[in-house]
């Protein structure tokens, strides 16, 4: 079984915590076989985001690596489409592995980890604009995968247990262009929601490319259910569970 996590933050996150040596070590506890670190880069806010000196700290974590995991470098940008240039700029500064492509806030909205709407009507509202959105990034394609589709779904007080079937449609329209572009999505472990009927859709569009991440902010959550998220890949018809090296994919046996 090839258990690897890709989607992780470290302390070059505004909201991680560990450094690389401290992430491969409970990637190692946890058995793992790669690591991916896949810092935030949150295009539509000031902070800097410092890529060449995660860079330098990654070459020195990778060169000092004393487990037997592979580390490997990627980047989630966040709400790349809402300023191009910049994501472009950040997407060609240093070599990464894997870039992950995600909408966290909508334009002239708060992060939905923030966000409460006042009735489940204004959240639908919200929800249209985030397909709309995620559309604008698959269009973009500056990326591997989409990540966590459900997101918004984490932090409602409502009750919307999925994002089918009032969503088909819009999922279906993304998932082609997905497809035909040799993107993928993740399977997010974070806060997970039922996921397995977007799985099933995604492959019934002859998607290929899922790949597993625990969203870990913290070194302790590196790995954590994994082999779970294996097990739900293979549940929906999955045998191969996509990885990546200076963004070409390759697919290991469930």
């Amino acid at each position: 079984m090839f258990l690897a996590d890709y989607h992780t933050h470290s302390a070059f996150s505004h909201d991680g915590h560990d450094d690389f040596p401290a992430m491969l070590a409970s990637a190692e506890r946890a058995g793992l076989r790669e690591l991916c670190v896949t810092d935030h880069c949150d295009i539509a806010l000031p902070r800097p985001f410092p890529a060449r000196e995660r860079y330098e700290a990654y070459l020195s974590a990778r060169s000092g690596n004393v487990t037997s995991v592979r580390l490997l470098l990627g980047v989630e940008l966040g709400e790349a489409v809402h300023d191009i240039a910049r994501a472009e700029e950040v997407a060609a500064a240093v070599p990464y592995d894997f870039i992950i492509g995600s909408i966290h806030a909508l334009r002239g909205e708060e992060d939905f980890y923030h966000l409460r709407s006042e009735t489940e009507a204004e959240f639908h509202r919200l929800l249209d604009c985030y397909f709309r959105e995620l559309t604008e990034l698959a269009e973009w394609g500056h990326f591997d995968v989409l990540g966590h589709l459900a997101y918004p779904l984490r932090y409602t007080q409502w009750n919307v247990p999925s994002l089918l079937p009032r969503y088909e449609d819009e999922l279906r329209a993304l998932f082609r262009l997905l497809r035909d572009t040799g993107k993928g999505i993740e399977l997010n472990l974070s806060r997970l929601q039922p996921f397995q009927d977007v799985l099933a859709l995604w492959r019934e569009f002859g998607g290929e490319i899922v790949t597993i991440g625990t969203d870990a902010h913290r070194a302790g959550g590196v790995g954590k259910g994994i082999a779970d998220g294996l097990e739900i890949l293979r549940g929906a018809g999955f045998r191969y569970v996509a990885a990546y090296e200076q963004r070409k994919v390759r697919y290991e046996k469930i």
